[in-house]
């Protein structure tokens, strides 16, 4: 029985997260992320990758609230991780999660 909910666990997890990617604008941003070096803010090193939403939302040409919108729900799914840096909101991929989830659409 506990193998049954852990599947519909993680069938409902790559349920929302195959929602998430659906989307254009979201592999874009996904895509966007992957990047080093091109965060404005000062306190992110050049290495590391991800972005700020000020940047993803002049990479993107969309309003502030439509690109916090797509990162709530990329979020929401796992596959970003976002992190306070005073005022602004710095986003990064969730490896991890993106990683899992290509092994399990290779597994069907």
């Amino acid at each position: 029985m506990r193998s049954t909910a852990k599947r519909l666990g993680s069938s409902k997890t790559v349920e929302v997260q195959l929602k998430a990617v659906a989307d254009p604008t979201r592999r874009r941003i996904l895509e966007l992320l992957k990047r080093r070096g091109c965060c404005s803010l000062d306190v992110v090193r050049a290495s590391d990758p991800g972005m700020c939403v000020c940047d993803l939302q002049a990479q993107l040409g969309l309003t502030q609230p439509t690109v916090t919108y797509h990162l709530q729900l990329l979020r929401a799914a796992g596959l970003i991780t976002t992190r306070r840096i005073g005022r602004w909101l710095y986003c990064r991929r969730n490896e991890e999660a993106l990683n899992r989830l290509s092994r399990q659409l290779k597994e069907l």
